[in-house]
Formats: C-alpha cells, sequence, structure tokens
C-alpha cells in the first residue's frame, strides 16, 4: 500500500505541440514555429490524466500543479481527474536573468515570461493550512529549463507545515520531499 500525501507538488511533462513560437525571426522577419528542444520526454494530456495519483492521495490534500498558459484546460482536466478541485493560483514566478533583467522568450501571441502553479484541494485542505501570509508573486531566476525555484517549495511548506508531501515529475530530490520522476529514484510508484 503506497503512503498518503497530503501536499502534491506537480510539474508534468506538458506535450507542447505547436503551442510554442520561436522568439527568432526568419529572414523574413516573421515569427516562426519549432520544436522545443526540452531535454526529457513529454506526455499527452490523457497519459498524465491516467496517472493513479488518487491512490497516493490523503483523504484532505492540496495540488500545487505547474502549467502554462497554453495548457490551463488541460491542467483542469487533470487536476479534475486526479479527485482534487480547482480553488486558486498558488504561485506566478516571475522569471529573471541572473542580473535581475525579466526573462522574455517564446510565445504565440505574447512573449512569455512567468509561469503558473494551480492549487487545488481534496476533501477538508482548508484545516490544513497554517499561515495566510504566503505571497503569490515569485520572482527568483530562471536556471536550466524547467526547474522551478526552491523558494515554492519553501512556501508551500510555510503555507501548509510539514506534513507529508510528494514531488511529481521530479527532477532534482530536495530534502523532506519524497519525490516521483523518470529523472530521480522514485519513492512512490505509479
Amino acid at each position: 500500500m503506497n503512503k498518503k500525501y497530503n501536499i502534491i507538488y506537480a510539474d508534468p511533462a506538458w506535450d507542447f505541440g505547436d503551442r510554442l513560437r520561436s522568439s527568432k525571426k526568419l529572414d523574413n522577419g516573421k515569427m516562426h514555429f519549432r520544436e522545443l528542444d526540452l531535454h526529457y520526454k513529454t506526455m499527452k494530456t490523457s497519459e498524465i490524466c491516467a496517472l493513479p495519483v488518487k491512490e497516493i492521495v490523503a483523504d484532505d490534500a492540496v495540488l500545487f500543479m505547474w502549467t502554462t498558459d497554453a495548457h490551463l484546460p488541460d491542467a483542469l482536466q487533470v487536476i479534475n481527474d486526479w479527485g482534487f478541485k480547482y480553488k486558486t493560483i498558488a504561485f506566478i514566478w516571475n522569471k529573471k536573468t541572473n542580473k535581475g533583467n525579466q526573462v522574455c522568450f517564446m510565445g504565440k501571441w505574447t512573449m512569455k515570461g512567468s509561469e503558473i502553479c494551480l492549487l487545488a484541494t481534496k476533501g477538508k485542505a482548508h484545516g490544513l493550512i497554517k499561515s495566510h501570509k504566503v505571497r503569490q508573486l515569485v520572482e527568483a531566476e530562471r536556471d536550466i529549463h524547467s526547474r522551478k525555484p526552491d523558494e515554492v517549495r519553501k512556501r508551500i511548506v510555510e503555507l501548509l507545515g510539514d506534513l507529508p508531501k510528494v514531488e511529481l515529475f521530479c527532477r532534482t530530490p530536495k530534502d523532506g520531499w519524497d519525490v516521483w520522476g523518470n529523472e530521480v529514484v522514485s519513492d512512490v510508484v505509479l
């Protein structure tokens, strides 16, 4: 029997398909589409939805899930299929360079410089809150592709306390967090 977690922190390996436009222009001055070299395997939304996450979730739990604006409908579907109800945007990561400048890069409509982390709940999760002073906006330096700032994990623990927690789609394990992913030795089986 799998351990049950009150905190699920997920950064799904979303498949972008044609959802990205390069910030580089062709010789004719037009923006172009290009395949994203992610350096990791992506998953279709149906594959993410099919993960048996429900088996590791405690009766009262909070899901923090990273998504892009292009994946919002997919993220809401995953939230529902994993047994959670969407509540709010937990965090907005305003990406900065190592010199403190705003990062702006690919996007079909506008140049992107931030990512969002959705918050969803299961059961009586509101009773898990330990602090009402956790801020939504995270301004942090961008690291390697897809690596999220450690500040977010700290804020999750500040918000909910040191409850059983797991990071799904983990790329770099952190002390105090169980992990699951194809780049780590997983603590759980999905």
